[in-house]
């Protein structure tokens, strides 16, 4: 798949996530308002911190992973250009060669 759509997608999911994390987290603000000692209340928001921890990390890794893939694609490319100049500086000496010694 294109990695530009790929990252278009990811962008409007990770914009989907967090309003709908800020919503429910807004909620949460609202009844522990409401009820501040209810230990039901208290475990769903911190399910829901711990939630916003465990994504907020993937999504460190998603961009370290695609950083290092990046990098890794350019060190690739350079390699293959160098490796391209040296093939035809080799036909080029090689046809010379050749071209001035006859054979």
């Amino acid at each position: 798949m294109n990695s530009k759509y790929l990252k278009k997608t990811r962008i409007v999911y990770e914009l989907e996530y967090t309003n709908n994390f800020q919503l429910i987290g807004n909620l949460f603000l609202e009844w522990k308002k409401l009820r501040p000692d209810n230990p039901e209340l208290k475990s769903a928001a911190q399910a829901l911190a711990n939630i916003g921890v465990y994504v907020a990390g993937m999504q460190m890794e998603a961009e370290a992973f695609e950083k290092i893939c990046s990098e890794y694609r350019s060190e690739k490319l350079k390699y293959q250009k160098e490796a391209l100049d040296a093939s035809e500086k080799l036909n080029n000496y090689e046809q010379k060669y050749f071209k001035e010694t006859g054979n």
